[in-house]
């Protein structure tokens, strides 16, 4: 069993270890993080602190994907206070005071728990929950009465949560007149410290020391239709597909790497599209006869839905062929390939595999693939280390044009419509979409072309990320 700890200015990983001694422990949460911890059944994910405003937070179901799977997830104190409250009747475990008042509502805003924090976990405002609990343990001994306690809690939300201290509302409380309530607030909360988040990340910590809670189970929602094409499309993007040079690639970036340079790919894909429609598996479709078959299948069912290429219009037929193929193509292939090329990877639609297992035939050689992406990842990590504003955001759109034209061994010059032709047989959107996804690999590819028998990065080194 494996325990996973994402925590940051609430409780640093320090002493995240000192208490789980065995914790993998992690920065705070942020969208795509959970996919990527191939975490099974008996594993336990225990959320403290989250990203939300520099980054996409976690997303509801991705952390349903892991209670589906059998992981145990708990949350407290911060993000995972909110999450768990949102969750909990999923199986989400949630532990503490602030999870509780969040659940109740006597919390309901997501700011509560925020704070402005450094990259290594640093804070430099104060979370409302902390001012609320001292304020509000301040009234209980004496200090201010319940009035006054509610007037400076009143004042300390209405600070954007960046800016929020003790000191920036010391200064709004004096503007207010309260001057003299919040100095008798402050005084006692120097001699009484209070840290409502930390209380209760040290609480749920402990919970997961004891091997408590058990794994709850999915529970009967776990059968019902809720993943959506987004998960599939995360799982894709952010799970481990394979390992290379020790790192975890995911399985949406090896397809992307087939897709743009494996010359087998539309051919692939094609025969994937066409036994979907068929209702068929992909099981050796790729044989000429059974693949001639499945096209046959396929076009028999399409044409019972009323989808012929006669009932279409020219616009329609200009947007998924080229001028030469509405013009020369048999109706039968001219049919396939719009059925093929408005198919593309989309998560809507299950012929869009979203793991090694899913994909079959259509990946090609994966250990080939993981290899030409670790290394296509690893150059643009170290051309970036050496120069900050060489990245792949900064290549030239016309050149990895240039570069894509050639590797499919399209004619120099060609149109617009033989380019989006050409992207969507390999399950593009369209020729912009293919130069997008080709900024992650350009680097990687020209120094292969350009110094076969150098390595990588240093033959990457010499290139400027415009070229």
């Amino acid at each position: 069993m494996t325990v996973h700890v994402f925590s940051g200015p609430t409780v640093p990983a320090t002493r995240v270890r000192e208490v789980l001694r065995d914790a993998v422990t992690h920065p705070p949460v942020r969208h795509g993080d959970l996919m990527r911890l191939g975490a099974g059944p008996g594993d336990t994910v225990l959320i403290i602190d989250g990203l939300w405003h520099q980054s996409a937070p976690v997303r509801h179901k991705e952390i349903l994907v892991l209670l589906a799977e059998g992981v145990t997830v708990v949350g407290a104190a911060s993000m995972g206070a909110l999450r768990a409250a949102e969750l909990a009747p999923y199986g989400m475990v949630g532990v503490g005071h602030i999870f509780e008042d969040f659940r109740s509502g006597a919390l309901d805003a997501d700011d509560e728990v925020a704070v402005l924090h450094t990259d290594d976990g640093r804070p430099l405002s104060e979370a409302l929950v902390n001012l609320r609990a001292a304020l509000t343990r301040a009234a209980a001994d004496g200090q201010l009465d319940d009035t006054e306690a509610d007037r400076l809690a009143d004042l300390a939300r209405s600070l954007p949560y960046t800016t929020r201290s003790w000191t920036a509302l010391g200064r709004l409380a004096a503007g207010e007149g309260l001057g003299t309530v919040f100095s008798r607030a402050d005084a006692w909360r120097r001699t009484h410290p209070c840290d409502a988040k930390r209380e209760d990340a040290e609480r749920a910590l402990a919970l997961v020391a004891a091997d408590l809670p058990p794994a709850l189970g999915a529970g009967a929602w776990a059968g019902e239709p809720w993943q959506t094409s987004f998960v599939r499309y995360w799982q894709a993007a952010f799970r481990p597909g394979a390992v290379a040079c020790g790192q975890p690639l995911s399985f949406l970036a090896l397809l992307h790497h087939q897709q743009l340079y494996d010359a087998g790919f539309p051919g692939r894909w094609r025969t994937r599209v066409l036994a979907a429609i068929a209702h068929e598996t992909c099981d050796d479709v790729c044989r000429p006869v059974r693949s001639a078959a499945v096209e046959r299948s396929a076009l028999r069912f399409a044409a019972a839905a009323g989808v012929e290429v006669a009932s279409m219009s020219g616009d329609q037929l200009t947007h998924w062929l080229t001028e030469d193929e509405v013009t020369q193509l048999p109706p039968e292939e001219a049919l396939v390939r719009v059925v093929v090329r408005s198919a593309r990877l989309d998560g809507a639609w299950t012929v869009w595999p979203a793991a090694v297992a899913e994909a079959g035939d259509l990946l090609g050689s994966v250990p080939l693939a993981a290899e030409a992406v670790a290394a296509a990842f690893a150059l643009n990590a170290d051309i970036e280390a050496a120069d900050p504003h060489h990245t792949t955001t900064h290549l030239s759109a016309e050149r990895i044009a240039s570069h894509l034209v050639e590797r499919w061994g399209l004619p120099e010059g060609c149109g617009r419509a033989v380019l989006d032709a050409a992207a969507r047989d390999r399950a593009f959107r369209d020729f912009t979409g293919a130069v997008e996804v080709a900024r992650a690999f350009y680097l990687s590819a020209r120094a292969v072309v350009a110094a076969p028998s150098a390595s990588l990065v240093d033959a990457g080194a010499r290139q400027s990320p415009r070229t």
